[in-house]
């Protein structure tokens, strides 16, 4: 199966193309923000290395969530996009999932630093089975969450919230990676069922951005 895997949730814009377990293009880049400027750039020039066209992929995976709302919307509506012209099959990979997936773990917790004292967490078993979905909270109601669902079992942590946690149990590790592997959205992606529908976004709450306060103009006009 050809797959190419989008990301742009968090800290990277990252385009990667998979035929089967062989990596054809892997893109990627460190941005704090202007991931809609270089993704379709990034896209054109992973699909020159990988010498094929958009028509060749099978299906495209895109990670929809949690993370930066506007960074989330950007591969989201170029992967949506895509599908609307091709006729590809979309598929939504979780941020966290992502994260977790190239962990040679039993129990792996992806956390991520969602800002405003909080952090998004979930919890995944072997062959990346949900043991816990993904939620935001706390940092220490998060470590509450994970401990009381892993039992005594020892966990992988990583992603950028890892170390907010304080300290964690004995026996627990924390990996330093804090970045989503395309890659990984690509493998994902391919191992998924083929989807009903275009993805939706997984924002977990609401916008740090709040409506600013009408004009007086705008009270002057419906006045």
């Amino acid at each position: 199966m050809l797959v190419m895997g989008l990301d742009t949730a968090l800290k990277r814009c990252s385009v990667a193309i998979l035929r089967g377990g062989e990596v054809l293009a892997d893109e990627s880049l460190g941005l704090e923000r202007g991931h809609a400027e270089y993704l379709a750039p990034m896209a054109a020039a992973a699909l020159s290395k990988a010498g094929i066209a958009v028509r060749d992929l099978d299906r495209v995976g895109v990670v929809v969530g949690p993370g930066g709302f506007t960074g989330v919307r950007v591969a989201l509506s170029f992967a949506r996009g895509l599908g609307v012209g091709t006729g590809l099959p979309i598929v939504g990979v979780t941020s966290l999932a992502a994260l977790a997936a190239p962990l040679e773990a039993s129990l792996a917790a992806p956390v991520i630093d969602a800002r405003r004292g909080q952090v998004y967490a979930a919890l995944y078993g072997p062959g990346g089975e949900v043991l816990l979905p993904p939620f935001v909270s706390e940092p220490e109601k998060a470590l509450e969450k994970l401990r009381e669902r892993a039992a005594d079992a020892a966990v992988m942590l990583v992603g950028s919230g890892a170390g907010l946690l304080g300290p964690v149990p004995a026996g627990w590790a924390i990996e330093g990676a804090e970045d989503i592997d395309a890659k990984a959205v690509a493998r994902l992606a391919a191992a998924a069922p083929v989807p009903q529908g275009p993805p939706a976004p997984l924002y977990l709450r609401a916008p740090d951005a709040k409506p600013g306060r009408p004009s007086p103009f705008e009270r002057e006009a419906g006045a």
